[in-house]
C-alpha cells in the first residue's frame, strides 16, 4: 500500500499551498536547508559545479509544492544566501537567478505531464539551457557553445544523476508525510 501511494505521489502528487500552515512551515524549511547546504559543501571544500548545492531543495520545491513553489524558492534561495554568506559571488548572482528559478518552476511544471524523474531531467536540462543563454547574451561565450556547456555541465554530471534517482522518491516520501 505504501509503495502504490509513493508510486502515484511520484507520478503525480504534489502538495497543495493553499492556507495551509504545512505549506508554508515546509517551504520556509526548505528555504532553509538550501541556505545550509551549500554552506556546509564549501567548508568541506567540494566544488559548487559538482555538489549543485542550491539545486537539490529547489527542485524539491518544485516537485513537493508545484511550479509556482519551486520557482519563488530559485529566486529567493540565491538572494538569500548572498545577503548571508555572500555566495554566489556578484557577477554570478544575476546569472543565477533566472536558472535555478527555471529549476522549481519546470520540475513543478511537468511532474503532472511526466513522471516525477522525467521532470527532474527536464527542469535541469531547461534550467542550464537558460543558464547558457544569458551568459551568450550577457557576457558572451569564449568557447564554442559545446565546449561551454561540458565545461558546466560536466562537473555536476553526477550530482544531476543523483538529483533525478533521488529527489523524486524523496518528495513522494515527503508528500506522503506532509498529507498525513
Amino acid at each position: 500500500m505504501i509503495a502504490n501511494n509513493l508510486v502515484n505521489d511520484i507520478a503525480y502528487g504534489q502538495l497543495s499551498t493553499r492556507g495551509a500552515k504545512t505549506a508554508v512551515l515546509g517551504q520556509v524549511l526548505f528555504l532553509a536547508v538550501a541556505l545550509v547546504i551549500p554552506t556546509i559543501t564549501h567548508r568541506l571544500g567540494l566544488n559548487f559545479l559538482v555538489a549543485q548545492p542550491m539545486h537539490w531543495m529547489i527542485l524539491f520545491a518544485g516537485l513537493a509544492y508545484g511550479p509556482v513553489s519551486g520557482m519563488i524558492l530559485g529566486f529567493s534561495v540565491p538572494v538569500a544566501s548572498f545577503l548571508a554568506t555572500g555566495m554566489p559571488l556578484p557577477g554570478m548572482l544575476p546569472l543565477m537567478l533566472p536558472e535555478l528559478a527555471a529549476y522549481g518552476l519546470f520540475a513543478g511544471l511537468f511532474k503532472g505531464k511526466l513522471t516525477a524523474f522525467g521532470s527532474v531531467a527536464v527542469a535541469l536540462i531547461a534550467g542550464r539551457l537558460v543558464f547558457l543563454a544569458l551568459v551568450a547574451a550577457t557576457v558572451g561565450l569564449n568557447l564554442p557553445v559545446l565546449d561551454f556547456a561540458r565545461a558546466t555541465w560536466g562537473p555536476g554530471l553526477f550530482a544531476m544523476i543523483l538529483q533525478v534517482a533521488l529527489l523524486p522518491l524523496l518528495s513522494g516520501l515527503y508528500v506522503n508525510w506532509a498529507r498525513d
